[in-house]
């Protein structure tokens, strides 16, 4: 009996050290929705306030110069027609005067003619006054088109998303390097209309140090769902999220939540070797001489799922016995007599297995180009 009280117990306490474990993830999950709740809430009302201010900014600064247009307008048109009236009055005053007098001269024959007449022969002349379709008529009008635009993009301004719609789903640790696969959320209605996706990389673990999501930088665009992040310190935390584009949008989407993680394994590196100038941390060999020996990596640095890439800074203009490539051998001393355990490229291009000369023959070296080899898992 105290033998099965004992075991029950045990299972017992293991059965409860996994419901702790599973309360701590809910607890993580709970958390991580109310910390994107607020955040979310806080992101909505500064983008609406921020967008209100700037729409009364824009809107009161287009009102004011349609105001002055208007006003520059009338003030142009009105005053040469304000001095014609000037004129045409003070005539109307003359000429009300003549009347006067005319009439006083038809009572009273006496009175002075001669001034009377003179006066009388200017009745002809009429200023100039433009018609009405020829003085400005203004008006104002709005585009209805326009307005119902802008209307129709600020009713769908925003959107909330549950998850985001593409998520890191694999992070695979690699010679100073991680390889970073992610995919689109099986529930997202849009997933066959991706464009593109944006891979970005920040330094140290985001999930805990928040200030730190400042340094995220893009490290891919492109339509693959995998990128291989190099040049990576051994040991250090990186954290990676992803976002997408949709065919015919032009944003972003939300970006994916943030995942954390290291490479254990040193980036691939040249050996110390006194007929080789090495430099980079010892990623960059250059011969000093010639007819410099063979230099090997540091160590058996490539392994199966492993890609190694090579770049050629420099060349030469003349033939050379320049090769490159993998061997399971270091004690090799001449790579032509290897007949197994080996894949070479030489200078001209030509594609060596095991010693045995290949049909497929690649362009010779030249500045600039890189070599990339791959090895995947036999099925």
């Amino acid at each position: 009996m105290d033998k099965e009280v004992e075991d029950t117990v045990k299972e017992a306490k293991l059965y409860l050290n996994k419901l702790t474990l599973l309360d701590n993830d809910l607890e993580a999950a709970i958390k991580q929705i109310t910390t994107t709740f607020e955040e979310t809430n806080k992101n909505i009302r500064e983008t609406f306030s921020n967008l209100k201010a700037t729409l009364i900014k824009i809107l009161d600064k287009r009102e004011e110069l349609l105001l002055n247009q208007s006003k520059k307008i009338k003030g142009e048109a009105i005053v040469p027609l304000n001095d014609c009236r000037k004129v045409v009055q003070e005539k109307m005053k003359t000429t009300n005067k003549l009347i006067d007098t005319g009439s006083v001269i038809m009572s009273n024959p006496s009175s002075n003619f001669d001034c009377f007449m003179k006066d009388a022969s200017l009745l002809g002349s009429l200023p100039e006054v433009p018609q009405l379709k020829e003085v400005p008529y203004i008006s104002f009008h709005s585009c209805p088109s326009s307005e119902n635009e802008v209307k129709n993009i600020l009713e769908k301004l925003g959107e909330v998303s549950r998850i985001a719609p593409a998520q890191v789903t694999q992070m695979t640790e690699k010679p100073g390097a991680i390889l970073v696969e992610w995919q689109i959320v099986e529930n997202d209605e849009r997933m066959t209309d991706i464009q593109e996706f944006k891979l970005q990389r920040a330094f140290g673990d985001v999930t805990k140090d928040l200030h730190l999501i400042v340094n995220f930088n893009d490290c891919y665009k492109g339509p693959e769902t995998q990128h291989l992040v190099k040049d990576l310190q051994p040991g250090q935390p990186y954290s990676f999220r992803v976002a997408c584009k949709f065919e015919g949008i032009a944003e972003w989407s939300a970006w994916s939540l943030p995942q954390v993680s290291s490479t254990r394994l040193k980036p691939f590196s040249w050996e110390e070797n006194a007929y080789f100038e090495t430099t980079g941390e010892n990623k960059i060999a250059k011969p000093c001489k010639d007819d410099a020996p063979i230099i090997f990596s540091n160590g058996a640095q490539f392994f199966v799922g492993h890609s190694i890439e090579f770049t050629f800074l420099e060349t030469d203009t003349k033939p050379s016995k320049a090769t490159i490539g993998l061997v399971t051998e270091r004690t090799v001393s001449n790579l032509r007599s290897l007949k197994e355990g080996s894949f070479l490229i030489n200078q001209s291009g030509l594609i060596l297995v095991d010693g045995v000369e290949k049909s497929t023959v690649l362009p010779a070296f030249a500045k600039g180009q890189k070599v990339t080899i791959s090895t995947e898992s036999p099925c």
